[in-house]
């Protein structure tokens, strides 16, 4: 073959619109990385240096994207040049690589372009594996990578038999051989007068690229190439192609944690039926499952929105996909191309992959009834449970102070009454002691005696207290135990 080219088509996320991000994804610069280490396999100090280049004075790279600025609808982010050129260091192949770099920013995704080229009239096919060296011409996974796209465009020498054939030995040679076995053959059809073939692989991967091989068979593909007229919409329809197919496996991550958060309300549902028996254990259990449940439930709404977010995601790119389909069909060769190819895309998938997230929410969306109402249920069990709890402590309590009242009310009744009785007799008993103490007595026994009748004394005040006592603390008694049976 003559000339051939290989390009890599990126597409990174810059901003995630849709959840009202405004300011840049976490790994946004991760595609410049990315290309950077390409500039060190192939030895390319210029594509080393890519980072650096395209940063303002902030470090930020393009712009944020917004309704009232269509310029970041498509915008070159290498300024003035737009263009990064350069030639790989020799590494001992008798071809010289040559290659550019086209940076860009199309609303809220970088994209960028990366095209390797032998620019010879003789090729080996073999040889085109120097395009792709241990599959470096290709993006690692991230977070917010949308895909990528390899376009192989060659001359063949000589007149094809068979065009499959052909593009299968040139599939060959691009791919490293781990990643062969992964492709298979999806339509072919016919742009700007010549063959074009269509490779996909069977991942839900965006790391692993979608591969078109475009043949330079007819007298016009090379000049409208040349041209350029195609490139916009050919670069805008791959970028609404890896956003719906990203927005689709991203659905598929939501449909899986919401089942899987459908089936921990499931587990709980069944153990309602096995509680702890202890009145205590069993509150704090149902506690902390409404606690639990009341988290589960958020993050259940978090991902029945994020998959009608991605559903919306996905009509919205069918829409600009056909758009620029139709763009492609103005400019191609009307009775020579056929783009069915790109047209099945949109016919098929995109109707099956919304289908499939219409179903997803069909099953999902009545289970967050079911949050709501066990969340409700168990949030009525603690409340019932709690207002026994409380009743029983309040009750124990009430109790407790009854008893201190009564106590209180007993003892206090009984000094005060011994008090009292102690003041109007000690005196008359005193006076009676000193008067009937006999005359020979000495002086010195009268303590005596005053020790033993003050003995008699206190014993007598207690007792009195204890007597009127008694009686008050019945009454006492009588009258909580009467209030308690009114509560």
């Amino acid at each position: 073959m003559a000339n051939p080219k290989l390009t890599l088509y990126a597409f990174h996320l810059r901003n995630n619109l849709a959840q009202g991000q405004e300011e840049p994804v976490e790994d946004v610069n991760h595609l410049w990385e990315q290309c950077q280490q390409l500039g060190k396999k192939l030895n390319v100090p210029r594509l080393e240096s890519l980072l650096e280049r395209l940063q303002d004075s902030n470090g930020k790279i393009g712009i944020t994207p917004s309704r009232d600025n269509p310029e970041s609808d498509y915008l070159e982010l290498l300024q003035p040049e737009h263009l990064l050129s350069f030639s790989a260091i020799y590494n001992g192949s008798s071809l010289q690589l040559r290659g550019e770099v086209y940076p860009l920013q199309i609303h809220d995704t970088y994209a960028v372009d990366i095209t390797l080229r032998y620019p010879y009239p003789h090729v080996e096919i073999d040889q085109l594996a120097g395009l792709n060296p241990q599959g470096c011409l290709q993006i690692a996974q991230s977070n917010s990578l949308l895909g990528q796209t390899l376009v192989l465009f060659a001359q063949p020498e000589g007149k094809l038999n068979d065009i499959q054939a052909f593009t299968d030995d040139c599939l060959t040679a691009i791919l490293p051989e781990s990643d062969r076995k992964n492709y298979w053959l999806s339509a072919q059809g016919r742009f700007l007068g010549s063959p074009i073939v269509e490779y996909r692989n069977n991942q839900e991967n965006p790391a692993q690229p979608h591969i078109l091989i475009w043949l330079n068979c007819h007298p016009q593909t090379e000049p409208l190439e040349e041209g350029g007229d195609y490139y916009q919409p050919l670069i805008n329809l791959l970028c609404c192609r890896h956003k719906i197919i990203y927005a689709y496996s991203q659905s598929r991550w939501c449909n899986q944690q919401a089942r899987k958060l459908y089936r921990q309300l499931d587990g709980k549902a069944k153990g309602l039926q096995h509680l702890p028996s202890e009145p205590t254990q069993r509150l704090k259990t149902l506690k902390e499952w409404l606690t639990e449940l009341s988290k589960t439930a958020f993050d259940y709404a978090n991902h029945l929105r994020d998959l009608e977010l991605h559903r919306t995601t996905i009509e919205t790119n069918n829409k600009n996909y056909q758009f620029w389909l139709n763009q492609l069909k103005v400019i191609s060769l009307e009775k020579e191309d056929n783009l069915e190819l790109w047209q099945q895309f949109i016919s098929h998938n995109s109707e099956k992959f919304i289908e499939q997230i219409n179903t997803d929410l069909s099953y999902l969306l009545p289970s967050q009834q079911l949050f709501q109402q066990m969340i409700e249920t168990i949030r009525g069990i603690v409340e019932t449970e709690q207002a026994e709890s409380d009743r029983a402590t309040e009750s124990a309590a009430q109790k407790r102070q009854q008893r201190l009242e009564l106590l209180i009310t007993v003892v206090s009744t009984g000094l005060a009454v011994s008090g009292i009785s102690s003041q109007v007799t000690s005196e008359p008993v005193k006076m009676l002691i000193t008067k009937n103490q006999p005359s020979h007595s000495p002086e010195a026994a009268i303590p005596l005696y005053l020790s033993y009748y003050n003995f008699l004394d206190v014993l007598f005040h207690i007792i009195v207290g204890v007597l009127i006592a008694l009686p008050v603390g019945l009454i006492v008694w009588w009258m909580q135990k009467r209030s308690n049976r009114t509560r």
